[in-house]
């Protein structure tokens, strides 16, 4: 079943730009359900559109978000995060229901990847079996 937030697409898209315009601006949102889980998808197709950060990115970006200083924090801090195979770029976690209606939330957020390479550990040594048995003395 598809959701469905209203019946006017012009409506839906704009608060959905109006969304991903306050994520990137702000890196982390508190929304309803629905429009929440459509926010995930949206900003992982943008994310990816944007993320080869050409003249064509460029113009794409300004066409969908709706503040200047959003598009100049994707390209100069949000993009440099994330390497190039990288797939996901928001996510989605339940959130305590809104006061007034008791209506479920979600909070969608970047995701903060570091490209910290791992470090392998050397395995801690073994206890020789000498040490761990004891001998009974005999009188």
């Amino acid at each position: 079943m598809k959701r469905v937030l209203r019946a006017q697409s012009d409506f839906k898209n704009t608060t959905l730009r109006n969304q991903l315009t306050s994520l990137v601006l702000y890196e982390a949102i508190v929304t309803g359900r629905l429009n929440g889980k459509q926010l995930v998808s949206f900003a992982d197709r943008f994310f990816h559109k944007v993320k080869s950060a050409d003249l064509t990115a460029h113009k794409f970006a300004h066409s969908v978000l709706l503040d200047k200083n959003a598009v100049k924090k994707v390209f100069e801090e949000i993009l440099p995060r994330y390497d190039a195979s990288s797939t996901n770029y928001v996510r989605a976690i339940n959130a305590a229901p809104r006061r007034g209606d008791n209506a479920k939330q979600l909070a969608v957020m970047l995701i903060k990847e570091s490209k910290v390479e791992s470090t392998k550990v050397a395995p801690a040594p073994k206890i020789a079996k000498e040490a761990a048995t004891t001998k009974k003395e005999v009188k």
